[in-house]
């Protein structure tokens, strides 16, 4: 059996590796630099995740050597002097991946799913060949389709098109770019399926570079894309309006709107259920406003977002240690971050025939896990608590040594946390719904 041979602030031994490490190890030893780099830093939490949630061996195998194939070489050159090769806005802490588990209150215990999404780059980043890093993405999930039956980009391609800003206008771009917004074209994520039936995309689109470029609304240039999707499927055109007179009221209202800030879709084929995601930052950090985003501002009646809305009540109430019900509605106006626009609603949208309603929208809701002022161990007794409450007592019983087994150098007692979000939703198939994303800390650790 091989061994780690890392340091950590988890353990004071180091850790001995898995068979399929050890092979996959073997496997890899004459990977360039840039890749042993990411290889290093990103493998093991993954294969942890992997085989904590019980994936099979099999599967264990299978995904590990895809992400080697294809996902490390899309993260482009290492860092430089401790920061990113061209920048990185993923993560609160400039890590270009993220981790996440999915867990279902009526799914299986001990089978949640596994998922990550990716900032990709390459060496043209910054450079005159891709001065905004809008090619490394695109040139993934193409490379991915060519061997991926179930990776269908007619939609993503339409979507790149539409977001796309010219390379010429980078100088534009960046002398007008607000400090710390991103700089970058899109983001990728995968679901990792069971059972031998491999990875799902997603994309995910940036509207910022294209707005500061043209003046227009990042909403404007996020619903005039979607609305080119509109076919014979059926129209997004109901669920773009409640949303876009959510945010439209607010000027009736004398207060500052929420922002739209990203767009995503899932990288399938067309069709009756195809679903277009819009996410969208608060403008004010509270429980009020966070229940008014989640309901459009009571635009959304149906049981989605009644169960929906008790969801995030709960999760809020126990996330915060309310100790009651009431005691979190009289609290419910009580701004806990000054900068209100770092929780997000996202909006899954999908196609209505002429004359049929608007389909009760899915709303999620994310909480920033790094500015809940708790440390990750004291996240992760709230969230094995969540866990224990709902009927998954196995869940909540590994929750925390599974994540310090995760992340072995990540030190659980930082208020500079492990976990970047927290989400929450609710669906009659799968009762409460919920992911946990996960930032691996590269800048920090991995330098």
């Amino acid at each position: 059996m091989s061994y780690s041979t890392r340091t950590n602030g988890n353990q004071d031994a180091a850790k001995p590796l898995s068979s399929i490490m050890s092979l996959l190890n073997t496997e890899i030893q004459s990977e360039k630099d840039d890749q042993l780099y990411w290889w290093s830093g990103l493998s093991q939490p993954l294969h942890t995740l992997l085989e904590t949630c019980q994936y099979s061996e099999d599967d264990q195998l299978s995904y590990m050597r895809w992400f080697h194939q294809y996902i490390i070489p899309s993260l482009g050159p290492r860092p430089v002097n401790g920061g990113p090769y061209y920048g990185a806005w993923l993560t609160y802490n400039g890590s270009s991946l993220e981790y996440s588990l999915n867990w279902k209150e009526k799914g299986p215990p001990g089978l949640e799913t596994i998922r990550f999404t990716i900032e990709p780059c390459s060496k043209a980043a910054g450079t005159p060949a891709d001065p905004l890093n809008q090619d490394a993405a695109p040139k993934l999930l193409r490379n991915l389709a060519r061997v991926s039956p179930g990776i269908n980009l007619a939609r993503y391609e339409l979507f790149h098109a539409e977001m796309r800003v010219p390379s010429d206008a980078a100088d534009a771009i960046r002398s007008k770019n607000p400090p710390g917004a991103p700089l970058t074209g899109n983001w990728v994520a995968f679901d990792l399926e069971r059972r031998g039936a491999g990875a799902t995309a997603k994309a995910y689109f940036l509207p910022h570079m294209k707005a500061v470029l043209t003046g227009l609304p990042p909403q404007t240039i996020v619903f005039d894309a979607m609305r080119k999707c509109n076919g014979k499927y059926g129209s997004y055109d109901g669920s773009i309006q409640l949303l876009d007179s959510y945010l439209e009221s607010f000027a009736t209202r004398g207060a500052e709107a929420p922002m739209v800030v990203m767009l995503s879709n899932d990288c399938v084929p067309d069709g009756p259920s195809c679903r277009s995601k819009v996410y969208v930052q608060g403008a004010v950090g509270s429980l009020a406003h966070a229940r008014d985003m989640f309901s459009l501002g009571g635009r959304l009646t149906g049981p989605l977002a009644r169960e929906g809305l008790e969801a995030v009540s709960e999760l809020w109430r126990h996330l915060f240690c309310f100790s009651s019900r009431a005691e979190a509605d009289a609290d419910a106006d009580t701004v806990v971050w000054e900068d209100g626009r770092k929780f997000l609603c996202v909006y899954e949208m999908r196609p209505t025939l002429p004359g049929e309603p608007v389909v009760d929208m899915e709303v999620k809701l994310h909480l920033p896990g790094w500015r809940l002022g708790q440390t990750d161990a004291q996240l992760a007794q709230r969230l094995a608590a969540w866990f224990e409450k709902h009927g998954h007592a196995s869940l909540a019983a590994r929750y925390q040594p599974d994540l310090a087994a995760t992340f072995p150098d990540h030190d659980l007692s930082s208020v500079e946390t492990t976990h970047t979000w927290i989400s929450i939703t609710w669906t009659p198939k799968n009762g409460l719904y919920m992911t946990m994303y996960y930032t691996p800390k590269l800048p920090e650790i991995h330098n």
